[in-house]
């Protein structure tokens, strides 16, 4: 459990104004303005980047977290004709395992047919399931007429039974994507699960690996976890590494919607594969990164969000601690953004680095504190950082300590708002906050098997909302 009494003893001393002040704050559904970067006119790529600092100087003796705004926007590129939308390919990987039968298996069968009717004749489906072993129930084909009637016969034949041998069937949909011609195509695997993998290869970080693997080759991964008994942290992680969205579906007749989202998100894809690259120097270390996993290659921090669609805007938190054990200036560098479009490599950076001072004055601290910025980062980022801590916490049972991280985080945030005086964060605390700890005590009320269903359904619930939020994947 994160704790911040550290940051907490150390606020309540200085009235709120350190930089651990900045260190345990999230999201909620009140949304804060941040002035949306321009792409210039003779920009010759697809992206604009723009970056704010919520505070520019951290106390000295402090915990010495600040955070960084970074906004990626793409650019709307308009299609004149059908020729010029780019053609995509899609593998599904279905679970097909004994818990599947039934309407989870009827309606995800209906919601590939109603997909397939939706691609063009230039747009390629393959079809996998996976229970005890992995079938190929259609290899890579374009849906013109023909293959679309003989593939739809073919998926309404996929019956359930067996275990679920989930790395199977992803390794497969990402070897045939690795294997297939057309280059200029967008490519993506979308793997549905109900149930937690128990046959062939089982660790998220083996299944994560095998997920960005396919993401160097240009193929995208999505996941689909249905109903309460899958791994949600698996889910997550493919879909990290993989570049692409995770959904979490109580009610299986949702495929269909996800189908279309995934379809409609794939065909509008401007900039794809995007890797953040973090410079990192003179004991600065980057600590967060919106949820998304961190990995280093020698002084650089590597972070991949996934995609931007023409015409949007995705706001992200960077997270770094930079030593504060004695006042100093300290670059934060120029970050890079690596990105993918038709097919070709693509960069943009920040025009100037960002610097943090370490200061012995508190009033510069209080002073440096952008207003919006930090209200954007308790009200999106760090409210649903302790969304997914509350909800780790319900998974394994642990009521008491879900309820003490939530009156940490709110014990912390009114300190600090006392300084910097919010009307959104004061929203969150007083409404969101109060929301959460109502439905932590609702999870543990109730017979012991209610209990037990209420678990499951709450911490996959809390889970989803943070990770769609901290992500802005909404």
């Amino acid at each position: 459990m994160q704790t911040y009494k550290k940051g907490f003893l150390t606020i309540l001393l200085l009235i709120g104004i350190t930089s651990a002040a900045l260190a345990y704050i999230g999201s909620t559904t009140s949304p804060v303005d941040i002035v949306k970067p321009v792409i210039p006119p003779n920009s010759k790529g697809v992206v604009a980047i723009d970056t704010k600092l919520v505070q520019d100087k951290t106390l000295k003796g402090s915990e010495g977290k600040v955070a960084v705004a970074l906004t990626l926007t793409g650019v709307n590129l308009p299609q004149e004709n059908e020729a010029e939308v780019q053609p995509i390919d899609l593998v599904v990987v279905l679970d097909r395992s004994g818990s599947m039968e039934g309407q989870k298996l009827n309606d995800a069968r209906t919601a590939v047919i109603r997909l397939m009717e939706r691609l063009t004749p230039r747009d390629r489906l393959a079809v996998i399931t996976y229970s005890d072993e992995v079938q190929i129930v259609s290899s890579l084909v374009l849906m013109n007429t023909t293959n679309l009637e003989n593939l739809t016969q073919t998926v309404r034949r996929i019956y359930a039974g067996g275990s679920t041998n989930l790395g199977g069937g992803l390794e497969q949909g990402i070897a045939m994507l690795l294997h297939a011609d057309g280059p200029q195509r967008q490519r993506k695997v979308i793997l549905i699960s109900d149930g937690l993998a128990n046959r062939g290869v089982i660790a998220p970080g083996a299944l994560g690996a095998m997920a960005a693997n396919g993401t160097e080759h240009n193929v995208a991964v999505s996941t689909v976890g249905v109903g309460y008994d899958f791994n949600e942290v698996l889910m997550t992680t493919i879909a990290d590494h993989g570049s692409g969205n995770y959904y979490f579906l109580e009610d299986p007749q949702s495929f269909a919607k996800v189908f279309e989202k995934e379809f409609e998100t794939t065909r509008n894809i401007v900039a794809g594969n995007l890797e953040i690259r973090v410079p990192l120097h003179d004991g600065v270390q980057l600590i967060h990164a919106g949820g998304y996993p961190i990995t280093k290659e020698g002084n650089v921090a590597v972070v991949h969000p996934g995609e931007l669609l023409a015409g949007q805007q995705r706001n992200l938190f960077l997270t770094y601690h930079v030593p504060a054990d004695k006042e100093g200036n300290f670059s934060l560098g120029t970050i890079d953004v690596q990105y993918q479009h038709n097919c070709e490599q693509q960069t943009i950076s920040t025009t100037e680095p960002l610097t943090v001072a370490c200061v012995e004055d508190q009033k510069a601290v209080v002073a440096s504190i952008d207003k919006k910025a930090w209200s954007e980062q308790v009200v999106k980022e760090e409210y649903n950082k302790l969304k997914e801590d509350v909800a780790t916490a319900i998974r394994t049972g642990a009521r008491e300590e879900a309820l003490q991280t939530i009156q940490e985080y709110e014990d912390h945030n009114r300190t600090i708002n006392s300084s910097v005086g919010s009307a959104a964060v004061s929203q969150n605390l007083d409404s969101d906050v109060k929301d959460l700890r109502q439905n932590v005590e609702g999870t543990f009320s109730g017979a012991p098997a209610a209990v037990e269903v209420q678990k499951k359904q709450q911490a996959k619930a809390l889970q989803y909302e943070s990770y769609k939020m901290r992500r802005d994947k909404k």
